[in-house]
């Protein structure tokens, strides 16, 4: 009896020990799944705090796009109808507090919007507000963003962005200018300006965008980028016109030609003197003569050099204007420029001499502070207006040199200078310093022959022999900014579609 009751008393104790190794058991996965959870969690946590900005953009984005397409809340009329006076009172007294509270909260999340787009980052760079509206961006080098090709094959001797940065032209072999489109899908032009005598050296949008000058051969054209008529031709020289461009104000055009001089024409007087229609069909030689005849008579404002003035010795092959058409600057193969004073109806004022070698580019800064040329040699020189001697000479080109151009200046004393030629490589200069900030390499398989930066300083566009038409996107200083740029670009897109800015 005694053996028997000792043996159940030691099932039931192992029964108690076996319940208690289950229990710790159940304890050690309960504690392990509560762990796991816990890291999880704090993982989503983490996911979460990373993108709680993304998170409510998006519902900021959405609401307002809901809200300004729902808009405030409206009356029922039938539902008035029904109600008595007292009734009605109250109804409309609630709408208009309805309303009220409406417009403040769609105004609140405006300024919630606006506040973080003015907000910097904890590096202290520049708010997205400041990049995007109050001062373009201060470039220090490109990458590539869209290549056109000419169908024909041929090469590009200028480019340029109209104001608004929605339309680019060249000019080259095929004597007609392009204008293209540079988000279209096709990558083909949207408009071709043909009837040219020969090839179309340079073209240049006016201030305005509502004209563009063309040189070919020794005549001008002036057509209408927006219907593709021509609105003037004219005979303009005595020989090849190398190059021509708008003044800044909008009132004189200037070219300049093999025969030795520079021409400021008043662009009114060309368009009402000069011939209107559409475009030129020209026959063979024998009939060219009596065919231009009666468009010679446009008048220039302008002859450089006046007569009996001395002037360059050689071809003429850029000429540009001052901010306030004051003065024109003419680069030519004798290795000068020459300033000649439009006050003094085109005297001749100052000889700049430094260049060895042809003179293949000139372009002045935004308040004509400084100039930049460049020649045959790779050699490129800043120049202050008011003095003859160069500022800067800068070396670092090891081939011909075809473009020197300027930015707009984002702040004073960080201007920039862009130049590219036969070398295969785009540099960007400090204008003041004289320094060389960066270096892109060409992806054109030929020279380049042109370049021009848009008014924002977030595109380049270049232009070679190779039949390329490239755009660039600008690099800024520091990689971060940049993240801010393309980061305002998609919130102004969204903000767009919410409500009107």
């Amino acid at each position: 009896m005694g053996k028997g009751v000792a043996k159940r008393e030691d099932k039931a104790w192992k029964k108690v020990q076996k319940a208690d190794k289950r229990k710790a058991a159940l304890g050690k996965v309960h504690a392990d799944n509560k762990t796991t959870q816990s890291k999880s969690s704090e993982g989503h946590a983490k996911v979460a705090k990373a993108t709680g900005d993304q998170r409510y953009m998006n519902k900021l984005f959405a609401s307002l796009s809901t809200e300004e397409t729902e808009g405030p809340p409206e009356i029922a009329q039938e539902e008035l109808d029904k109600m008595t006076e007292a009734a009605k009172e109250r109804h409309l007294f609630l709408h208009e507090k309805a309303v009220a509270a409406y417009h403040e909260e769609k105004a609140r999340k405006k300024a919630s919007a606006w506040k973080m787009l003015h907000k910097e980052d904890k590096f202290g760079f520049m708010s997205v507000a400041d990049i995007i509206k109050e001062e373009p961006m201060a470039v220090t080098a490109f990458r590539s963003s869209k290549t056109f090709k000419n169908a024909n094959g041929l090469g590009s001797y200028s480019c340029m962005w109209n104001n608004a940065g929605s339309m680019i032209l060249t000019t080259g072999h095929d004597r007609s200018v392009s204008l293209w489109r540079p988000f279209a899908v096709n990558g083909l032009p949207a408009r071709k300006l043909k009837g040219h005598k020969g090839w179309t050296i340079q073209a240049c949008f006016s201030p305005d965008d509502k004209n563009i000058c063309c040189c070919s051969s020794d005549e001008m054209y002036i057509w209408d980028p927006t219907n593709g008529t021509l609105k003037a031709e004219w005979e303009a020289h005595d020989a090849m016109i190398n190059g021509c461009q708008w003044s800044n104000t909008g009132k004189y055009i200037v070219s300049c030609s093999n025969d030795l001089t520079a021409k400021v024409w008043s662009a009114k007087t060309a368009i009402s003197k000069g011939k209107k229609g559409a475009a030129v069909v020209h026959h063979d030689d024998e009939d060219e003569e009596d065919e231009h005849k009666h468009h010679k008579g446009v008048p220039a404002d302008f002859t450089l050099p006046m007569e009996g003035e001395r002037g360059h010795s050689s071809a003429i092959i850029k000429a540009a204007f001052s901010h306030d058409d004051s003065f024109v600057i003419t680069a030519a193969k004798d290795n000068l420029l020459i300033m000649w004073n439009l006050k003094t109806k085109g005297c001749k004022d100052r000889v700049f001499q430094g260049h060895r070698e042809a003179v293949l580019n000139i372009a002045i800064n935004h308040d004509s502070s400084r100039m930049v040329s460049c020649d045959n040699s790779g050699m490129i020189i800043v120049w202050d207006p008011k003095v003859e001697t160069p500022v800067h000479m800068l070396h670092e080109h090891t081939d011909i040199c075809y473009v020197a151009i300027f930015c707009r200046e984002a702040k004073e004393g960080r201007g920039r200078i862009i130049s590219a030629g036969h070398d295969g490589r785009i540099l960007v200069w400090n204008t003041y310093e004289g320094t060389l900030i960066g270096e892109t390499k060409s992806q054109h398989s030929s020279w380049i022959t042109s370049a021009h930066m848009d008014m924002s300083n977030l595109k380049l566009i270049t232009a070679g022999m190779d039949s390329k038409l490239i755009i660039w996107q600008s690099l800024p200083p520091a990689p971060k900014q940049y993240e801010w740029v393309e980061r305002a670009v998609r919130f102004f897109k969204k903000l767009k579609r919410g409500f009107r800015l």
